[in-house]
């Protein structure tokens, strides 16, 4: 099903709506949901693109891993259901999400997230093709400052700087969420705020990666006001348009309570390091556009993780959305046609 929005943004025509492009398997490590995507197209091999997203045998994703799936020439995209999962659960470890795929010189790293019930951080592995074998090579970045609490998430795309130097953005998550509304409901109330940091990475080689922080972390100016529909942001995706730079974070307004109100959201700057960007305007509004987005949905939206890949002259937004009825996230796919000067 293809659903029109009548809404110009920016250099953005009317969205398309195309609903549900990658949804939960019958069987297997991706049974509970299949959502928190990366959309990936290598420049040597540009007809086909890869889609790495986040997969649960239930619809907590207790047990996450990262699978593939791939469309070539456009024609949907196919589960790798044989190399699935590409990143597995790991006892020790815990839960690998969130992954953010890019490629330096003769290799392909991942930077992705590991996720325990006590901690969550960021870790980067590499491979020589895209389908794997991935290889971990070290921890990119855990929570240290307060603002971080005790998780950190990622965002699903890559800034690259330089041919060997890149920005990952990030976001806090405290603790799981539903722990966390508990926790100050019952001793400290207040609502939980997602923010956005940056971590730089230069890759020298798979063995010689330098790794920072950056020292204005967090972007508290990008949040809007309690009660706004940018309240919190987090899981933001990234988008070049000439030489503007987009950031589109998924948002929430969590101090209204439960089912909290979701968006997408669009702020630009002249710098990847958004110090002075344009008011943020809504993208994609969850609360308005959830019939469209999951036709015959029963309760509010749940959006998340918004990859945004340009082809040709439209812009397709992949992204995650669940129906809070029943738990499962599916990737969904809205297109926008790129409006000339």
């Amino acid at each position: 099903m293809v659903i029109r929005v009548k809404e110009r943004i920016g250099f953005l025509g009317s969205a398309i709506h195309r609903g549900t492009i990658l949804d939960a398997s019958e069987s297997g490590f991706d049974a509970g949901g299949a959502g928190f995507a990366s959309v990936f197209c290598d420049h040597e091999n540009p007809e086909t693109t890869y889609l790495f997203y986040t997969g649960g045998a239930d619809t907590s994703l207790s047990r996450a891993g990262i699978g593939l799936a791939v469309s070539s020439k456009d024609l949907g995209f196919r589960k790798l259901t044989d190399l699935n999962p590409i990143l597995e659960y790991d006892e020790h470890n815990g839960r690998a999400m969130t992954p953010a795929v890019f490629r330096v010189r003769n290799y392909f790293y991942m930077v992705y997230a590991r996720n325990l019930p006590q901690e969550g951080r960021l870790l980067i592995a590499y491979a020589s093709d895209p389908k794997g074998p991935w290889r971990d090579i070290q921890e990119v970045a855990r929570p240290e400052d307060s603002w971080e609490e005790r998780h950190i998430d990622i965002g699903p795309t890559i800034v690259e700087l330089a041919e060997d130097e890149v920005l990952v953005y990030y976001s806090n998550l405290p603790r799981t969420l539903r722990a966390t509304l508990l926790y100050r409901y019952l001793f400290a109330p207040k609502y939980p705020l997602r923010r956005i940091g940056i971590v730089r990475i230069k890759i020298r080689s798979p063995s010689n990666l330098e790794i920072c922080k950056f020292e204005r972390n967090p972007l508290r100016h990008l949040n809007g006001p309690k009660g706004g529909w940018n309240e919190s942001l987090f899981c933001p995706g990234y988008l070049r348009w000439d030489d503007v730079h987009c950031l589109l974070p998924a948002t929430s307004t969590y101090s209204v309570g439960f089912p909290y109100r979701q968006y997408i959201g669009l702020t630009t700057d002249s710098s990847p390091y958004f110090q002075r960007p344009e008011s943020m305007r809504i993208l994609i509004d969850g609360p308005k556009e959830k019939d469209q987005i999951l036709p015959g949905i029963r309760g509010e939206i749940a959006l998340d993780t918004p990859s945004p890949l340009v082809k040709g002259d439209e812009l397709y937004l992949y992204y995650a959305a669940m129906d809070r009825d029943n738990g499962v996230w599916r990737t969904a796919l809205t297109v926008f046609p790129l409006l000339s000067d």
